[in-house]
Order: C-alpha cells, then sequence, then structure tokens
C-alpha cells in the first residue's frame, strides 16, 4: 500500500526533556564545590596547627630558637593533644600546652633551683678562730703573764714573767760588765726564761735570787763560778762550796728545781726531781713558800729579810 504523501515540510516534534535529571546535576556540581571548599579547609587547618600538638610545639620552638642554638627540650606533658573542649580523647581534663614563653621561663627557674642547690651543699663556713691561749700555771688552770712586783716580799714566787731574756742580761751587765759565769749572759738568762715558764715560775725573781747570790757574777764566796751552782745549793756555810753542775744549763734547771720544792707540793715539771736538783729532797715541808718573804729562815738562814733583798733586786729589773 502506498503511504500517504507528506506535505510539504516535516513536522518537528519537541525533543523531551528530563526535568528530574537537570535538577540533579545541579545540586551534583554544587555538593561538589562545598565538599572541594570542606577538604580546603581542612588542609589549611591541618598545615595550620601543624597536624597536632607534637608538630605544633616543634614549630614554635625550632622558629625561636636562635640561628645555630639547641632547640630547647620539651616535656612530654606538654605534647598532649586536646580537643577543643579542653578535655583528651579518653574524657580526662587535661592542662592546656605550655607556651614557648613559659617553657623557657620554667627551665631558668629550674636551672636557678639547681644551681642554689648546689651552692648550699658545697660551701660550708669557716669555723671561729679560737682565741689564743695564756701561759698556763703548772699547778692548773691559766695565768696572766706579769712584771708587778710588789713589797715587804710580797711578791708571789708562781707566775708568768712578761719580760725577756735580753732584759735580765742587760741590767745585770748594766752594773757589773765582766761577770764570771762560763756562759754569755744572754745564754744564762735565756735558760732562766725557759725552765721558769716550764715550770710556772717568774723568771725576773730567780734571776733576782742568782745575782744575791752570786753577787752580780763575780762570787767572792764558798762557791767558784766553775762549779754552775746560782743559787748556793748545798753550800751551807764553814767553808762549804756546795754542788758542782756539768754545765750552765745544768746549774739552772738545779736552781729552778730547787725552787719547785719550796713552792709546790707536788712537782708540775718531771724534770724537776731529785736528779736535777740533789737536795731535792731535803726541803721539808714542800710548796711552804707562796711570796718571796717565805724564803726567810729557810732558803738562807738566818735570812730574816733574804726575801725582801732578792725583791729589791726584781724591781730595779722591771724598772731598768
Amino acid at each position: 500500500m502506498g503511504k500517504p504523501a507528506a506535505s510539504g515540510h516535516l513536522c518537528e516534534l519537541p525533543i523531551p526533556v528530563d526535568v528530574n535529571t537537570a535538577s540533579s546535576k545541579g545540586i551534583t556540581r554544587r555538593t561538589t564545590r562545598v565538599a572541594a571548599l570542606l577538604v580546603t579547609v581542612a588542609v589549611t587547618c591541618c598545615l595550620v596547627t601543624g597536624c597536632g600538638g607534637k608538630a605544633s610545639i616543634a614549630a614554635d620552638a625550632s622558629g625561636a630558637a636562635a640561628p645555630g642554638a639547641p632547640a630547647t627540650p620539651v616535656s612530654s606533658s606538654t605534647t598532649t593533644v586536646v580537643s577543643a573542649s579542653g578535655a583528651s580523647g579518653d574524657g580526662v581534663q587535661q592542662p592546656r600546652p605550655l607556651s614557648l614563653h613559659e617553657r623557657v621561663m620554667a627551665e631558668h627557674r629550674l636551672r636557678e633551683a639547681s644551681s642554689v642547690a648546689y651552692q648550699s651543699t658545697t660551701t660550708t663556713s669557716a669555723p671561729p678562730l679560737e682565741p689564743a691561749a695564756t701561759p698556763s700555771d703548772p699547778a692548773g688552770g691559766s695565768v696572766d703573764a706579769t712584771a708587778v712586783v710588789l713589797t715587804e716580799g710580797q711578791t708571789p714566787l708562781k707566775g708568768i714573767w712578761s719580760g725577756t731574756a735580753e732584759r735580765l742580761a742587760a741590767y745585770l751587765i748594766g752594773i757589773c760588765p765582766s761577770p764570771s759565769f762560763t756562759v754569755p749572759v744572754l745564754d744564762l738568762a735565756g735558760y732562766y726564761v725557759r725552765y721558769c715558764a716550764e715550770a710556772g715560775l717568774r723568771a725576773d725573781l730567780l734571776w733576782a735570787q742568782m745575782i744575791h747570790e752570786t753577787g752580780y757574777g763575780m762570787y767572792g764566796g764558798c762557791v767558784a763560778p766553775e762549779q754552775n751552782n746560782y743559787a748556793g745549793i748545798g753550800a751551807t756555810g764553814g767553808g762549804e762550796p756546795g754542788i758542782t753542775f756539768a754545765t750552765a744549763e745544768a746549774g739552772v734547771i738545779a736552781h729552778v728545781a730547787h725552787m719547785v720544792a719550796y713552792v709546790y707540793d707536788q712537782s708540775p715539771v718531771a724534770w724537776a726531781d731529785a736528779t736535777a736538783d740533789p737536795r731535792f729532797d731535803f726541803v721539808n715541808p714542800r710548796g711552804a713558800a707562796v711570796v718571796l718573804a717565805d724564803l726567810n729562815g729557810r732558803w738562807a738562814v738566818p735570812g730574816t729579810t733574804y726575801g725582801q733583798s732578792v725583791e729589791g733586786i726584781a724591781l730595779a729589773i722591771n724598772t731598768y
């Protein structure tokens, strides 16, 4: 069968359009743009915060440190990642991370505290100086050096003389320039100062006694200079010359030891005994002489003013 003849032109039919499809494509494009924007924001935030607390702290520390200087150590307690709400992932409240300034100041305070603690454990104060000791009295206690001479024979025999051997020698030589001693006058005076001080007796008083007994070193009696006997020990009269001592020093020791027997109940020094002074044990009673006048009638008989005569010479020595 034949087809109907076409009219002069073809009829153009409208193409159907799916409204729902077009709308869906528009929404998809908008969603894509929003998603891209969100991704961009997220990446930017990650870069700014350094991808967590540890990276941001390290970045701050490295950025603030001087060129070539080592980074300040960071305590692990400051690296906890804290959420925006201030709680960590397990829901426990955590302190905020310290800023760089706070960490630096904390480190500075820690170093200062360590330095102070070290100094306090290594620095000690010197002990206080002790006062200088005064001369000792062998009978016990301490005595002050003195040069005081009393009158009427009341000058005490015990004590430490404050003078020197030079003064003793100068006084004697001033009276008698050429004494007959077996040693120089200054050496003899030195023996008296030494051994009297050890025994706690006054050297000026025993030196004055020696001058009285020897006539300023000129002798002239029964005792000869070669005997080194400076106190008439054993010279009991009737031409008896007394004891001879081997050396001048031994003679001085014997003189001091003999006086120890008169002044002390018990010898204050080991060398003051019968070995040094053969007449040591003849002194009885022991310790009876306290002042010079107590030697009257004991050291010399009758010797009623013996102590006063010695005291007069001692006064001259100390005022020479």
